[in-house]
């Protein structure tokens, strides 16, 4: 036995041995390292483990039948008496031994005394640190594939997933990502862990649907991303009717908020209830067609059409109804429809009436009827009270906290009265729950730069361009000019609803660059070339013109309150139109905006 263990000495074998052991060590270290940085599987580092297990066998027989020579590895009984260099080989696996151990030392006191590590940090923190949202309760439903055997059922699966998410949105306790944030993803062909870390969440929804003929599959799964997991999965074989696609949903959200429960220990997420919006399965269908475009705010005339042939099959659902209503002043706004503002107003609130005679909670209709209201008043068609608007509003999204059209509109009246922080605050909101929503990401822009925050809106503005979430129309030339950036500015005044075909855009930027100045010639010039057209001729006229010292009787929303335009809100011009829209009736009630102060008892001043 004596002679076994000198000649395991002579050949190193336990020297071997030692330096495999701190190597592998420091490899395991490295690999639960990289499968936390990395969001690897969880299995990953246990995997690694066992690997070198194996290979310890290995390394041993291996140091046992060779011996490293000169001229190579040599299996150690065909090494020539006397020529054997094992022991200068043993004594540099005695310092490589003594290295690893001052290495895997200084790892241990550093683990324990350095600073902390996400395992040690609070949950909170060391999400954080991973950049991961703080809440387990965080869900996203990303869009269902469509399997039907012709491939032409996107709207359908699309829908069918969107409707899950605002069933689940209700659900206290959970955190749910917005549509247009999980949707983004369709099509890109990334797996769950990735997805899950660019939304910041920890949960997963998807699935699929196919139809045919007269049978409906929906197939759904849960999946806990942080433990590479499913929670849960069903699929669903049904007849094809609108009944049965909503107690699919339901049975759907359900069990989602079930497994969610059992898996997170959260006892206080109640069971939710899909009701039924119609009962006409091709109603809903045309719905679900609809739906994207009026999101999207494309091709208005078509949704129009298809909700409008869609309350001829079912003329009781509210949900058809309120998004028609929406629709009516959006086709007039996007140049989807010739109609007089009045006309689409008038048709407006009659189908929010509708909608709210067959559902009274009807959020979007709600919100409706406060946003043609404050239109008619804003542009001098009919009076109305601001304050009642407002709260019509604030009734909406009591209704509907993450309604996006009623979080934009609201924030546009509180800027009509000068309540800017207010009115910021409401599209950021908006775009925290909705980050790809259209409306509320130009809006924000413009209102930093009214604000006099430039270079934030500047950047904002170009995150909104990178993301498609601005048109040319609506870049802000006063930001762009104060910025001096002379080429956005005339790409955009170029723009063919605004200044296309004008000859005179480098004087142009030169005026807003210096707007105090006399600029009535090419004001003058302005007008003659933009009198020419009807529509939308004096709103445009208006946005063009008040930055370089115009009159104006009716102003563009926003654009009254921009630091450029000081001289113009001391004008009768202006007193008189916040007092024909009712803004001074709600500044003697509710308050004065900071920009603003009372002078006696019927008068006011702003800077």
């Amino acid at each position: 036995m004596s002679n076994l263990f000198a000649e395991l000495r002579r050949r190193n074998v336990f020297r071997v041995a030692g330096v495999y052991a701190v190597v592998g060590w420091v490899l395991a270290q490295i690999s639960t390292t990289l499968e936390e940085a990395l969001g690897l599987p969880v299995w990953f580092d246990g995997l690694i483990v066992a690997l070198l297990m194996l290979g310890l066998p290995i390394a041993i027989l291996f140091a046992w039948a060779f011996e490293m020579t000169p001229n190579g590895v040599v299996r150690t009984e065909k090494v020539p008496e006397g020529q054997s260099i094992t022991a200068d080989t043993g004594h540099k696996l005695d310092y490589a031994i003594v290295t690893g151990f001052v290495l895997v030392a200084t790892m241990i006191i550093w683990q324990q005394f350095g600073p902390a590590t996400t395992d040690e940090l609070g949950s909170d923190t060391a999400e954080e640190v991973a950049g991961m949202t703080t809440d387990d309760a965080s869900i996203a439903v990303l869009p269902f594939a469509d399997l039907s055997p012709a491939g032409d059922q996107e709207y359908f699966s699309d829908g069918i997933a969107e409707e899950i998410l605002n069933v689940l949105v209700g659900v206290d306790g959970l955190d749910i990502v917005s549509r247009t944030s999980s949707f983004q993803f369709k099509g890109r062909g990334l797996g769950i862990p990735e997805i899950a870390r660019e939304l910041k969440v920890r949960h997963i929804v998807e699935g699929s649907v196919r139809k045919s003929g007269n049978a409906i599959r929906v197939t759904a799964q849960l999946i806990d991303a942080r433990e590479d997991k499913h929670l849960w999965s069903q699929t669903y074989d049904r007849p094809l009717t609108a009944e049965n696609i909503f107690e699919i949903q339901d049975e759907i959200a359900n069990a989602i908020v079930s497994a969610l429960s059992d898996a997170l220990g959260i006892g206080n997420l109640e069971p939710v209830q899909v009701t039924a919006t119609t009962r006409n399965l091709t109603a809903y269908e045309l719905f679900l067609q609809a739906r994207p475009l009026f999101q999207a705010r494309l091709d208005l005339d078509v949704a129009d059409d298809l909700l409008a042939e869609a309350l001829e099959k079912d003329p009781l659902f509210a949900k058809a109804w309120e998004m028609r209503a929406a629709l009516q002043t959006l086709r007039v706004e996007y140049g989807y429809s010739d109609e007089t503002a009045d006309a689409a107003e008038q048709l407006a609130d009659e189908f929010a009436m509708r909608a709210l005679k067959i559902e009274p909670r009807s959020a979007t209709a709600l919100a409706v009827l406060a946003k043609n209201a404050g239109n008619a008043s804003q542009s001098l068609r009919k009076k109305a009270n601001i304050a009642d608007i407002i709260a019509t509003l604030d009734r909406a999204l009591e209704i509907e906290p993450r309604n996006a059209s009623a979080l934009n509109w609201r924030g546009l009246r509180f800027v009509h009265v000068g309540y800017l922080e207010a009115a910021l605050h409401d599209f950021k909101t908006c775009l925290d729950f909705e980050p790809l929503y259209v409306p509320c990401s130009e809006n924000r822009y413009v209102m930093l730069s009214v604000m006099g925050r430039d270079t934030e809106a500047l950047e904002a503005f170009g995150v909104a361009l990178d993301k498609s979430l601005s048109k040319l129309y609506y870049s802000y030339l006063p930001m762009l000019a104060r910025m001096e950036k002379p080429l956005a500015f005339k790409l955009a005044a170029n723009d063919i609803l605004l200044l296309g075909g004008w000859r005179q855009h480098n004087a142009l930027y030169e005026a807003y660059r210096h707007p105090g100045e006399d600029h009535s010639q090419l004001i003058e010039s302005i007008h003659a070339f933009m009198s020419k057209r009807g529509g939308r001729y004096l709103l445009d006229y208006n946005y063009m013109v008040l930055p370089i010292g115009a009159d104006a009787e009716i102003p563009e929303n926003v654009l009254m309150w921009d630091p450029s335009l000081h001289k113009y809100r001391q004008s009768n011009s202006f007193k008189s139109y916040m007092r024909a829209t009712g803004a001074l009736e709600y500044w003697q009630d509710i308050g004065y905006p900071q920009q603003c102060r009372p002078l006696g008892d019927d008068d006011f001043e702003c800077d």
